[in-house]
């Protein structure tokens, strides 16, 4: 009998200690993603030497690059001031942002023209991700990294949107905006935290 109470107490443990497990887990593949980056980043600036020779006429010549592909890592977003520090892809699928946070497709690209949208989880099941974003406010920076550079946006606007409302997307001419998409409120969300940044 007592080996049942000793398997009982250890279920128990289990179940208390997984949520906590899978938090750390997920945090622990976020990280593993941001290496990648920086890894990443280090080999296209030792590329600069190589192609120093490059004449400006065989660049202006260069085929435009084509998009990248789902899941593809394009860089890195932080935000100090809730101190987040997320690897970013392209696409905003339930399998991208388990571990990231991910760039809606058919928006600008990130650094880039236009308006540039960003969504991410706002869930402990997930980890940290988006889970504080309610806590920015207007003039917060948020800097994202990318192949082509490093880029600061400052905040000039939270809203709380409809799901359905796209108007937060809209591509604004001249300006190079990024927005960042999380659900709202945290548990059982029936609305969209939208948080938008200008460029710098």
């Amino acid at each position: 009998m007592k080996w049942i109470a000793y398997l009982l107490i250890a279920a128990g443990i289990l179940t208390m200690s997984y949520p906590k497990l899978k938090a750390a887990y997920t945090t622990h593949q976020e990280k593993e993603l941001v290496s990648e980056w920086e890894a990443a980043k280090k080999s296209y600036s030792s590329l600069d030497t190589v192609f120093a020779s490059e004449s400006a006429a065989a660049a202006s010549e260069k085929p435009a690059d084509p998009p990248p592909k789902n899941g593809s890592l394009l860089g890195k977003i932080s935000i100090p001031r809730i101190e987040v520090e997320l690897p970013v892809v392209e696409g905003a699928s339930q399998k991208n942002l388990k571990n990231a946070a991910g760039h809606l497709e058919g928006t600008a690209p990130l650094g880039g023209a236009g308006n540039a949208a960003l969504a991410a989880h706002r869930s402990y099941t997930y980890g940290k991700q988006f889970n504080r974003l309610n806590e920015m406010k207007k003039h917060d920076e948020i800097m994202v990294e990318t192949a082509d550079g490093e880029f600061t946006y400052k905040v000039f606007s939270i809203t709380i949107v409809e799901p359905d409302d796209t108007s937060v997307l809209k591509q604004k001419e001249g300006e190079n905006i990024l927005t960042l998409i999380t659900c709202e409120p945290m548990k059982n969300p029936t609305h969209r935290l939208i948080v938008q940044a200008k460029k710098q």
